[in-house]
């Protein structure tokens, strides 16, 4: 399950056609800018998402979750699973287990943070705009990135942009074995003000919970 939301992660990728590979479109980066902007401009914000995980062998892994973020820390509500990172530990609870592993937080380049997102185009990154589509009656704009590097793992990411206010409805992470991460945002709440202990864990809530420090 971590796998799957931080290799969230979150990232190679490949324009989806040989006409538009290797552009940096200006349409692109206006629309990518106008979503940055928007984003940015929130101190902290909490989202509900999905993930589906579509395999070559045809078999799909579905997913929910709950994700409150603030400059980069963040707190990840799996259900049974719950993950917090204040970007010096983290902390991974796994509930049915009674047990929570403490690691020192170490970024991948192969990984995003969860508000990687909304800027990771800035650099490394080129951007094509692809086409308006109609999705349940609203208009999106779909924007694909690749990277510069091909030496990544994966190597196109798709994003679904709501045409009228710049919100991300979702993105889907191509991966070179043939894996598609399709990630939904299903609710948005923006949030003027998260303490930092949110996103660090408290023992003193799980006193029964056995601690694996691996730092």
């Amino acid at each position: 399950m971590k796998k799957i939301l931080f290799t969230l992660q979150l990232l190679a990728f490949m324009f989806s056609t040989a006409l538009v590979y290797g552009q940096y479109d200006p349409k692109a980066k206006s629309i990518l800018d106008a979503m940055n902007k928007k984003y940015r401009d929130f101190p902290a914000f909490k989202a509900n998402f999905s993930c589906t995980l579509s395999s070559p062998e045809g078999a799909d892994d579905t997913f929910e979750g709950e994700i409150t973020v603030k400059d980069n820390k963040y707190r990840l509500n799996l259900g049974q699973q719950e993950v917090y990172n204040d970007l010096s530990t983290v902390w991974t609870l796994f509930k049915e287990e009674q047990e929570v592993t403490i690691t020192t937080f170490e970024k991948d380049p192969e990984d995003l943070l969860p508000s990687d997102i909304f800027d990771i185009y800035k650099e490394g990154f080129k951007y094509v705009f692809v086409e308006e589509k109609k999705i349940e009656g609203k208009t999106y704009e779909i924007v694909e990135l690749s990277p510069e590097d091909t030496d990544l793992k994966f190597y196109k990411i798709r994003l679904e942009i709501a045409k009228n206010d710049k919100t991300l409805r979702s993105y889907d992470m191509y991966e070179k074995g043939g894996r598609i991460y399709k990630y939904k945002i299903t609710n948005f709440t923006p949030k003027s003000n998260v303490a930092d202990s949110y996103f660090v864990f408290n023992a003193k809530e799980y006193p029964d919970v056995e601690v694996i420090d691996l730092r």
